[in-house]
């Protein structure tokens, strides 16, 4: 029998992650390059569930002193410690420093550290012709500095769409900046220009400065004053001129914000007057996304970013083209969750390859305010995007939620 010793020896350090999705992928994606997962995390969530394969280290608070002393210690008990790597904010760019500093590798954590931040990051493409007009909103007289409704407000530094709002009028404004501001006393606000258009997350990986586009997954998204994505859809064709323009505006981009070697995903809308950025993330998008990418392309990206972060390269060769569909499960009523029916019978419909249902029995369910309020999704392929998305959409209608209003 190995030692506990042994059984950590090669072994690949996560910061931070979701229950679900995209980050915990990665943390089977380690088992499957033959490392060992060591999630060190400060959700008391994961104490109270098995992951099989994973060694975990619970800490009160990601901040880095303490994180470094944790690697330290690892180090001091012979743990080979192959990456240092983060999937969720807002650990990614201080996870690729670390390891660098203690592995060796050469990920561009500048580069991710501006995008963790969106103010910093449209300065830094202000000149760039994808970049939408933008200002900062002074705290004190918020509608000083507003000229025209709509546009959008949200923090500098944000975790989602939570603080992502559409602002119509004066009266939203004001009830916005209160609502950001409550916990964040004298944070800057930003101001972004509306943008029409369908929106788009681009999955990039970077290698030697040379952006690569993995996937383009066409997002449907309910506005109103938040915005809610309730359907992904994988874009499996795209016009060859608009593509040429996609790939133009992400090589600008990467250039201008000097990322050499690293992964993220873009947020944009195909405008009229061309591609705009609405959002740049130093990471692959969370929830079904890396499921998503396999499912159409026989790409686990998280693996793949994983081998970039060993030094290793990545195989984003594509080994199958198959349209893929999720719809998202949101709920217009409010109460407790009672009884829940159909998940069964959705998952082994025709084209149905996975069926995520988070609430539990007793859970407070309401309308959407944010992605955090979607309660699931059934994803679906088929052989056009058409045929996905009628299996997709004919899948949650099996699912029943019986709700008790409070």
């Amino acid at each position: 029998m190995s030692s506990w010793k042994d059984e950590w020896m090669g072994a690949i350090v996560f910061i931070g992650s979701s229950t679900t999705g995209s980050s915990m992928d990665a943390l089977a994606a380690a088992g499957r390059l033959g490392y060992t997962a060591i999630l060190i995390t400060d959700r008391k969530a994961f104490l109270r569930r098995r992951l099989e394969n994973v060694h975990l280290i619970y800490m009160e608070s990601l901040e880095e002193g303490m994180i470094r002393k944790q690697l330290f210690q690892l180090i001091q008990s012979g743990h080979d410690m192959k990456a240092i790597i983060s999937f969720v904010d807002p650990y990614v760019s201080m996870a690729a420093r670390l390891c660098n500093e203690f592995c060796g590798a050469g990920i561009s954590f500048e580069a991710l550290q501006l995008m963790e931040d969106k103010m910093t990051t449209r300065l830094a493409l202000q000149h760039n012709p994808a970049t939408c007009d933008f200002a900062m909103i002074p705290i004190g007289n918020p509608e000083s500095s507003v000229q025209n409704y709509p546009f959008i407000l949200k923090k500098t530094v944000s975790n989602g769409s939570k603080d992502v709002f559409h602002i119509e009028n004066e009266k939203e404004l004001n009830i916005t900046v209160k609502k950001l501001t409550k916990h964040l006393q004298g944070m800057p606000l930003l101001k972004e220009e509306f943008i029409e258009g369908p929106q788009y997350v681009i999955e990039v990986v970077v290698i030697d400065a040379l952006p690569i586009i993995v996937a383009v997954i066409q997002q449907e998204i309910v506005q109103d004053y938040t915005f809610i994505v309730t359907a992904y859809d994988v874009v499996i064709g795209m016009d060859e001129a608009v593509y040429r323009r996609l790939w133009k505006t992400i090589n600008s981009i990467i250039a201008e914000i000097g990322l050499q070697h690293g992964t993220c995903h873009f947020e944009m809308r195909l405008s009229p007057n061309g591609w705009k950025l609405i959002e740049l993330n130093p990471r692959i998008s969370g929830g079904a996304m890396n499921r998503m990418i396999e499912e159409a392309f026989g790409i686990n990206l998280v693996m793949e970013t994983i081998k970039l972060y060993l030094g290793e390269e990545p195989n984003l060769v594509r080994k199958k083209r198959q349209a893929v569909h999720s719809t998202y499960i949101t709920i217009n009523n409010i109460g407790y969750l009672v009884e829940l029916e159909g998940v069964e019978q959705a998952a082994s419909s025709p084209g149905v390859v996975d069926v995520q249902v988070k609430p539990s029995i007793g859970a407070t369910i309401m309308p959407p305010l944010s992605m955090g309020h979607r309660y699931g999704y059934v994803m679906a392929v088929g052989e056009s995007s058409e045929e996905a998305r009628e299996r997709s959409e004919n899948a949650v209608r099996l699912i029943k939620f019986y709700i008790e209003p409070f």
